[in-house]
């Protein structure tokens, strides 16, 4: 599993607006050649669950990913920008 922050974030959940600040993803399936799949979490500061998915990359993008050797830092930023959010630096 790994852990990145985010820039402060707005979900939605049960009427309540909640602010997400971390984005925490896991592998679930990879065949090591064309396509793996990742289960993501965004998290508040108590590290409370907000919202959870799944993702996909394949094609192109996996091909980058295997490029850079299956990077866990390329892969989170990766997740991130397909979930339209922003990496921050954890000051």
């Amino acid at each position: 599993m790994a852990q990145i922050r985010i820039n402060l974030t707005f979900i939605w959940q049960n009427g309540i607006e909640k602010e997400a600040i971390y984005l925490d993803a896991i592998s679930i399936q990879d065949n090591l050649e064309t396509e793996a799949k990742f289960y993501y979490t965004l998290l508040d500061e108590n590290y409370t669950t907000l919202i959870t998915g799944n993702i996909s990359i394949v094609g192109d993008d996996y091909i980058q990913w295997l490029a850079n050797d299956f990077s866990t830092n390329w892969i989170m930023n990766w997740i991130a920008a397909q979930l339209n959010l922003t990496p921050t630096p954890i000051i």
